[in-house]
């Protein structure tokens, strides 16, 4: 068996070779037959995808190469009809193979250059001669068996004429795509209604004689056919003066040679390689043609309807829902297969279009938010492209929040860095403020030259993706709903602070030894006003002068490195006679009705006094609780210190507030009367989110408040309130966040002091933000038990 191709493809030649009569006999599957049709079937999700006319046009384009196949490498060719009448479709295929012929002569011609021994006239005619064609009925006429041989000839001169009126044969039969006997018999009719099955195989046992000693009728009429190719050759031009018919019978190794060669260039070549099979697809293809027109008429309706009212950028959603809205109309309007490969051409101008120069730069923020800047380059020695311009990051989300002291409120970009997020955005605020009051300096790197680095972790890498899954992108209008209209705050103006953010931050470049904004403050009145603080000594000559920390300090940071900056502030507000318990936190702004006061913590406590000076001439002690009952021993005194002190909360939007106990909001009553007590918040872990009460939430959605401040009104007493925060800002592994010094740092008495926290949180993996979900927000960080605690200082 001879097989050009597999046997379950929808259009394959297969074949048998007599070598005992030399005669080989091939045989085509394709979809012009029609039980291959019908098991077009199993391809049933190809034909859903991709559509009928889609498919169908492939395997029609793919049968009619393999029928001009077998018409240029046969001698005979048999051409059937499942009625008993002709099928007028085969003049339209007829005359379609012959134009393809033509064009394809060239080809075809180099094709056979390359097979060796190939005869001549086989090379200059393209084929082994001008095929003859006969013609087999598969269905008798309703006639008697004497009328069967004259319907036959009738038969006959009814398709000569056909053919001759349509130019598909003519006197000469080599400028034919075929050629027909002028004196021999060339149609056959069946002689019995058989089914398609047992017809090819008494065909085929007719044909070689196998298991029948009867002779065929078919048989004979093939045999004359046969025998006179094999020995004289066709001569079936017609006229007086024209010249020889050429007819050529090669080897059979030269004949399966060229035949797998031409096999492979009419399978293999595209569509658009050459003219010819470029005719045949627009002859056979014409819904195609169609819908190729159709589609190409409505594209530029459709790229005209995605750059409608299109801004100067925008971001890839926006890109997106454009685009969807720009198919929408073409798969509305377009018709047939060429539908979905019009769809890819609109996908790649629409992709092209904005990729020029109106893409947005959609860089996130720590927060999450998009950039909304065209694409850029943040500084201008970046190895990008060079042609970007050199702009900030800007989400054009903004926020508002307090000042480290609390007792101003300010816009605030959304950040792109930690250090703008928890320095830069207070020392702007500082300026005009909290930038005079007591401050402690909290433990930073200090660079003793100018050549200086990062630190260079083992086992970490510094990532840019941040602790959460950033949502996607929000929408600008629900971002800018987030806080007030920036002339609220006209003296911190949205545009100056992104000025002197910028300004700072490339400040913090060149001198990373300036922390806090309290440097620049006058020095001797700083020391003047602090003569009477004592902090925890912190010796610089044990950490490290030429590399600092590139994130902020936690309990698994390596030792002698420091941050660059402190993310952390502890400023005094002033005397403890600032607070008033009755009128709460009057000087406050933005704090939600019956939640602006502080907590009071009643300690009763003891004072041991031994008989040993310190160094400095003062004794420090350590203060119990005095169990209820117990005699104090002689040489103690017993008293009871009140201090006062606030977890407070603020959300996006400004609104702020206490918390009673971890994970409650504090509600005073009308008079000011706080029920409860601060020995909840100080003895358990308080959490770092809490969903805020908003009084108008966007789209009934709870937002985060972040723990942000620690309000501590310290006693008139000869104790010391110490602090010592320690923060955990997401599940466990995440490490334990600290200030940096190595003690609890002492609170001055009689004062009223406030710890600012972190606004974000980073280690050297990743950045620690607020959760997404509302329902666990409480449960998401911490504020560590043990952050305040009470020392006792003793003068002889």
């Amino acid at each position: 068996m001879l097989q050009f191709s597999k046997i379950n493809d929808e259009s394959s030649i297969e074949g048998y070779f007599c070598s005992k009569k030399k005669i080989l006999f091939l045989y085509c599957y394709n979809i012009y037959d029609t039980n291959t049709l019908v098991m077009l079937d199993k391809h049933e999700d190809t034909l859903f995808e991709k559509g009928f006319l889609h498919y169908f046009s492939n395997l029609r384009d793919t049968s009619t190469r393999h029928l001009l196949f077998l018409f240029l490498v046969s001698h005979i060719c048999v051409v059937t009809n499942a009625s008993s009448s002709f099928d007028l479709n085969y003049i339209q295929l007829f005359k379609t193979l012959d134009s393809v012929r033509t064009k394809l002569q060239g080809s075809v011609a180099e094709v056979l250059k390359t097979v060796p021994g190939l005869p001549k006239d086989w090379l200059t005619l393209g084929r082994l001669c001008s095929p003859r064609v006969l013609f087999y009925f598969e269905q008798r006429p309703p006639v008697l068996d004497e009328n069967l041989k004259s319907l036959q000839h009738l038969m006959e001169d009814q398709i000569y004429r056909l053919l001759r009126k349509c130019r598909v044969i003519t006197n000469v039969c080599t400028n034919s795509l075929f050629a027909i006997p002028s004196n021999q018999e060339f149609v056959f009719f069946k002689p019995k209604q058989q089914d398609r099955f047992t017809f090819l195989l008494e065909l085929l046992n007719d044909t070689f004689e196998i298991g029948n000693e009867s002779p065929s009728d078919f048989r004979e009429f093939l045999t004359q056919h046969i025998t006179l190719a094999q020995t004289e050759g066709f001569s079936d031009n017609v006229g007086r003066h024209v010249g020889p018919s050429i007819f050529v019978l090669p080897p059979a190794r030269v004949w399966f040679d060229a035949a797998f060669k031409l096999f492979d260039f009419f399978t293999n070549s595209t569509v658009n390689g050459l003219k010819g099979f470029q005719l045949l697809r627009s002859i056979l293809d014409v819904e195609g043609q169609f819908s190729e027109a159709r589609c190409l008429k409505v594209l530029p309706l459709a790229l005209a309807a995605y750059q409608e009212n299109l801004p100067s950028h925008y971001s890839s959603q926006y890109h997106e829902n454009k685009k969807t809205q720009a198919k929408a109309l073409l798969s509305s309007h377009g018709r047939g297969p060429a539908v979905q490969k019009f769809l890819g051409r609109l996908d790649t101008e629409c992709d092209r279009f904005w990729r020029n120069g109106r893409r947005m730069c959609e860089f996130p923020s720590i927060i999450g938010n998009p950039c909304i800047q065209p694409v850029h380059r943040v500084h201008a020695e970046e190895s990008s492209d060079s042609k970007l311009p050199v702009l900030p990051h800007m989400s054009g989300v903004r926020y508002v929040s307090a000042c480290s002291c609390g007792r101003r409120q300010a816009n605030r970009e959304d950040p792109y860095d930690v250090e703008y997020a928890n320095s830069g955005f207070y020392r702007l605020i500082e300026e005009e403020c909290c930038g005079r009051l007591r401050h402690v300096t909290f433990p930073i790197f200090k660079p003793s030259s100018d050549h200086f680095e990062p630190a260079n972790l083992k086992g970490a890498s510094k990532s840019m993706h941040f602790a959460r899954d950033v949502e996607k992108l929000i929408t600008g209008t629900e971002d800018l709903s987030l806080g007030p209209d920036e002339n609220e705050f006209p003296a911190l103006s949205v545009d100056h602070l992104s000025q002197v953010a910028a300004d700072d931050h490339e400040e913090s470049q060149t001198s990373l030894g300036k922390g806090e904004a309290t440097e620049a403050i006058d020095e001797d009145n700083l020391m003047e006003i602090a003569g009477t603080h004592e902090l925890p000594a912190v010796s610089t000559r044990d950490f490290s002068t030429t590399e600092y920390l590139p994130c902020m300090l936690h309990v698994n940071s390596p030792s002698g490195i420091l941050p660059r900056y402190s993310s952390w502030s502890l400023v005094c507000l002033g005397s403890s006679s600032l607070y008033s318990h009755n009128a709460g936190l009057s000087d406050q702004p933005g704090f939600l009705a019956g939640s602006g006061f502080l907590l009071p913590w009643d300690i009763p406590v003891r004072l041991h006094h031994n008989e040993s000076n310190g160094l400095d001439g003062r004794r420090t002690h350590n203060l119990g609780y005095s169990g209820k009952g117990k005699r104090v021993k002689q040489g103690q005194h017993e008293f009871t210190v009140k201090i006062f002190i606030g977890v407070e909360y603020e959300c996006p939007r400004g609104h702020r507030f206490m918390s009673s106990s971890p994970g409650r909001i504090l509600k005073a009553t009308g008079a000011g009367l706080v029920k409860d007590s601060a020995q909840l918040i100080t003895q358990n872990d308080v959490p770092l989110y809490l969903p805020c009460p908003c009084p108008y939430n966007r789209g009934g959605k709870a937002l985060i408040a972040q723990l942000m401040r620690l309000h501590v009104v310290t006693p008139k007493a000869a104790v010391h309130v110490t602090v010592d925060p320690k923060v955990r800002p997401a599940p466990p592994p995440c490490p334990e966040f600290v200030t940096g010094f190595t003690e609890p740092i002492q609170l001055s008495p009689s004062s009223y002091w406030i710890l600012r926290f972190p606004y974000v949180y980073e280690d050297e993996n990743q950045i620690y933000t607020h959760p997404k979900e509302n329902a666990r927000a409480a449960q998401h960080g911490y504020l560590l038990k043990g952050t305040c605690g009470v020392m006792e200082l003793a003068n002889e």
